[in-house]
């Protein structure tokens, strides 16, 4: 008796792992499980983590085997909770995800509930913000089958997301009420204490985006924008991760240099340019946030404003601008009108106005260009008729009709 109390543990474990073999050779799954289970719990006792897992997952899948789901989802529960003795709280979080799926086939609605919150808080732990927002939307699918059997871990596991993943405005209050209610197994709770104080610096923590500047309502097309990002925490971070949302009507020009220096204050200037007259949206800018046994995923808020489109420049040219006829005779002028602007040119009115000696030979006095793009260019010819000598003038009176501009070309007719 003395001697095999002095057995030694990983020895025996694979003893129990022998046995499930055989087992599993005689057709009897059921059986396998429980000595795969005891092999890892001989495993976890001599902290081989490991193996201790490996062995979880094969007591899983026996069960399986045997059409026992709530046995199976049990196995990688306990799987799950080594891991988290680790901090492998990715690994932990999907093994959680799939007991919650055992349990709902096995109709066990709030044990189900309460796995799939643990899973949102192990990806939450693990930075996998939108796998955790992810299996919330799957969860918010099975909140109809619990009847108000709704799991405190579960609760606090929704508040994270909300606050963490969807910047939503959350009372301290209401928030510190759901952890207090949460109750969290001990293998779990360094994973749930890590996510709560973090949560706790998210809404302690502000991220904002404000104009380098002056602030402006109307911004043109093509110029550059300057902004200026901001974060201030409790406790010193460094940002990890960062992105931003835009409207397509704007392009990140120049990202900012963050450094790794954790800091409790930083600031840094971000470019834009507008690339699309309409409205313009930048933000929110989200970053991650890093510090000792802390994780922030904040958002910032968003600006807006109006794009003015870019302005057109008209160019006109005439040719010749001296030319002789005989009386009665046409005269033929070459009109080459240009936008030369980074902005199309609208409603462009052109008119010929001419001198008492002078008519209109073919078309008319106005001409109108619903639509002319920048670097695109018009041609056409005037034809007049000297109906009396002497010098008479040919003036071309272009107009922009949204900007207003006006571009004015005289030629001299000489009828003798």
């Amino acid at each position: 008796m003395f001697k095999f109390l002095k057995t030694d543990p990983a020895k025996k474990a694979k003893k129990y792992v022998e046995k499930a073999l055989i087992e599993i050779e005689e057709g009897f799954p059921q059986y396998a499980s429980i000595e795969f289970e005891k092999a890892a719990r001989l495993f976890l006792q001599e902290e081989q983590i490991d193996f201790a897992v490996k062995y979880f997952r094969e007591a899983a899948y026996t069960a399986l085997e045997s059409n026992d789901h709530s046995r199976c989802a049990e196995m990688k529960i306990a799987a799950a909770e080594c891991l988290f003795m680790e901090g492998r709280y990715d690994e932990g979080g999907g093994l959680y995800s799939e007991s919650s799926d055992h349990l709902h086939r096995d109709r066990k609605p709030r044990n189900s509930n309460r796995a799939l919150g643990i899973a949102i808080l192990g990806y939450l732990g693990a930075r996998n913000f939108e796998t955790a927002t992810n299996i919330l939307r799957k969860a918010e699918k099975r909140l109809g089958e619990l009847s108000g059997k709704i799991d405190p871990i579960y609760e606090l596991a929704k508040l994270c997301v909300s606050i963490l993943c969807d910047a939503a405005d959350i009372s301290k209050a209401i928030f510190e009420k759901a952890a207090r209610s949460a109750k969290p197994s001990v293998p779990e709770q360094p994973l749930v204490e890590f996510v709560v104080s973090s949560v706790r610096l998210a809404l302690d923590t502000e991220v904002r985006l404000s104009w380098a500047g002056p602030e402006q309502q109307e911004v043109p097309v093509k110029s550059p924008i300057e902004l200026e990002l901001q974060f201030h925490c409790p406790t010193e971070v460094r940002i990890v991760d960062h992105r931003v949302s835009l409207s397509n009507s704007v392009i990140l020009k120049k990202e900012p240099e963050f450094t790794t220096n954790p800091s409790k204050n930083e600031s840094w200037l971000i470019e834009f340019s507008p690339v699309l007259s309409g409205t313009g949206i930048i933000g929110p800018y989200t970053v991650t946030l890093e510090g000792e046994k802390v994780l922030v995923h904040k958002h910032s808020n968003k600006i807006e404003f109006l794009i003015a489109r870019a302005p057109s420049d008209l160019d006109l040219k005439v040719s010749p601008e001296r030319v002789s006829c005989a009386l009665g005779d046409e005269a033929i002028i070459e009109v080459n009108l240009k936008n030369i602007g980074d902005g199309p040119a609208d409603n462009i009115l052109i008119k010929t106005i001419l001198s008492e000696g002078l008519e209109i030979s073919l078309g008319n006095e106005e001409k109108a260009i619903n639509f002319l793009g920048s670097g695109e260019t018009i041609h056409f010819q005037i034809f007049v008729r000297a109906i009396s000598q002497g010098e008479q003038l040919v003036t071309i009176n272009t107009t922009d009709g949204r900007t207003r501009q006006e571009v004015v070309k005289t030629v001299m007719v000489r009828v003798g």
